[in-house]
């Protein structure tokens, strides 16, 4: 991006907001969100073939447009956009990838895959020797949150999978994000059973114990690894909120 237009499209954006002005933000918005887009499938063509989402979903409404959060979210962006280096990464991909979609569900959008070119992908035998585990190990990592592609034959896993979950924040970011897909497309009762499988086995890991009883001394900052802190938290905090929604109680802690 030049800093002509950054400096134009960053001007539009604060004249959005203090004229409180829906049109401009809109037009920011759907700017910033389809340059991202077509960043994608132009400066990574090397690894994405499409990108398939329902535009229908998003809903730009005036009190999302004009919030603080959608403030900083272009803000971010164009920063973001603007101080992009090219042949990036596979971890800066992944990073790109993961925030992208979680903007995308921000702004309502309820849908949207990824589909990567053949060569992009690694079989759960090659994703295993990247990470050094077994393919149980992966198998499980994928029940967590790893992303990973459904496929006629068997699921395989893109590569910046594997570097992400390598980074202690945007791998656990990739598990919320795929948590929050997996949510929308089941219902209450049946993500409900799936998190009593889940809790069940962090417990028998565990020996057992509860989550104040496994992690009674520790906090997820202190940890080297703190994916299980974290994950386990997650999982009682949505298990305790599909109750109170359901009028049933949880006793999980």
């Amino acid at each position: 991006m030049s800093k002509v237009l950054f400096d134009l499209t960053q001007q539009q954006i604060n004249i959005g907001y203090k004229e409180q002005n829906e049109g401009i933000l809109e037009k920011e918005t759907e700017f910033l969100f389809n340059m991202i887009y077509k960043t994608f499938l132009v400066a990574f063509s090397d690894k994405v073939a499409a990108i398939k989402m329902d535009m229908q979903t998003l809903s730009l409404t005036p009190s999302y447009l004009f919030s603080e959060e959608h403030k900083g979210n272009l803000i971010k962006w164009l920063s973001r956009f603007s101080q992009m280096e090219f042949p990036a990464s596979d971890l800066e991909f992944g990073k790109l990838k993961i925030d992208f979609e979680h903007w995308y569900m921000q702004l309502g959008g309820e849908k949207i895959e990824f589909v990567f070119v053949e060569h992009y992908l690694l079989t759960p035998s090659e994703a295993a020797a990247a990470l050094n585990i077994s393919t149980v190990t992966l198998q499980k990592y994928i029940k967590q949150g790893l992303d990973c592609i459904d496929t006629e034959k068997h699921r395989k896993i893109p590569k910046y999978a594997i570097e992400l979950l390598k980074d202690p924040i945007y791998g656990i970011r990739m598990q919320i994000l795929a948590q929050e897909k997996k949510k929308g497309k089941q219902s209450k009762e049946e993500r409900a059973k799936e998190i009593a499988l889940e809790l069940m086995e962090l417990r028998l890991k565990y020996k057992g114990k509860t989550f104040k009883e496994a992690f009674a001394d520790y906090n997820g900052d202190e940890m080297d690894d703190p994916t299980d802190y974290h994950r386990w938290l997650d999982l009682e905090e949505e298990l305790a909120e599909i109750m109170k929604l359901s009028g049933g109680a949880n006793d999980a802690k």
